[in-house]
């Protein structure tokens, strides 16, 4: 339970900066977006002025110049903003979706390493497998996989699959494939919140039973 209250009291914590920063690039882009509006207005004014009531010894073009080179720079502040809130949000999504694969891939190798170890000879392994394979692209289970972390949905396939409950030890084989593989974070990269810290070394693995 206070595990829980830690993670909530630490998401809220991280989404509140990205979700200030959201408000403040709209609310400047409602800004400029004002501006140019204020901008269009002095130039319509300053156009029927001179049209309808010109007063002596204004320069209407030169006027009418400045704030047109005035409303230019504007816009392309406004759309330099719009582009950066773009890119974020593009970074945004692409960081989203690299951390549900990446958490997806842990799990799956964790069940893995569960069909491996509780088989008898390379037969039985490779049928395990492949029901492994096949079970966690079933809707049910990747929902599941998505909504809860890696130790509650193992735990869960466990108890639904028949297979020991050895939830830390799945998991570490797990960590140690994907380390193997290089799908570890590294040290540049933002790891996601359950993602295991690189080993120097892995330990040995357990040799595939000899079939003969």
């Amino acid at each position: 339970m206070l595990r829980s209250m830690d993670k909530a009291q630490t998401d809220s914590i991280s989404e509140a900066p990205a979700a200030s920063r959201e408000e403040r690039a709209a609310q400047d882009l409602r800004m400029l977006a004002r501006a140019a509006e204020i901008q269009m207005e002095i130039m319509e004014a300053t156009r029927t002025e001179a049209v309808e009531a010109p007063q002596p010894g204004v320069d209407y073009c030169t006027r009418i110049a400045v704030v047109a080179r005035s409303l230019r720079l504007t816009l392309l502040l406004k759309e330099k903003f719009a582009g950066q809130r773009d890119e974020r949000r593009k970074v945004a999504a692409k960081r989203e979706a690299a951390q549900e694969d990446w958490h997806a891939l842990r799990v799956k190798l964790a069940m893995l390493a569960a069909a491996y170890d509780v088989s008898g000879d390379q037969e039985e392994v490779d049928r395990r497998a492949t029901e492994v394979c096949e079970r966690v692209e079933r809707p049910e289970v990747a929902e599941l996989v998505e909504a809860s972390r890696a130790e509650v949905a193992v735990a869960a396939l466990c108890r639904r699959w028949g297979y020991p409950p050895n939830v830390e030890r799945w998991l570490e084989m797990a960590d140690e494939a994907m380390q193997e593989l290089g799908f570890l974070p590294s040290e540049e990269d933002d790891p996601p919140e359950d993602a295991p810290k690189p080993r120097s070394a892995a330990p040995a693995r357990r040799k595939p039973p000899d079939t003969g």
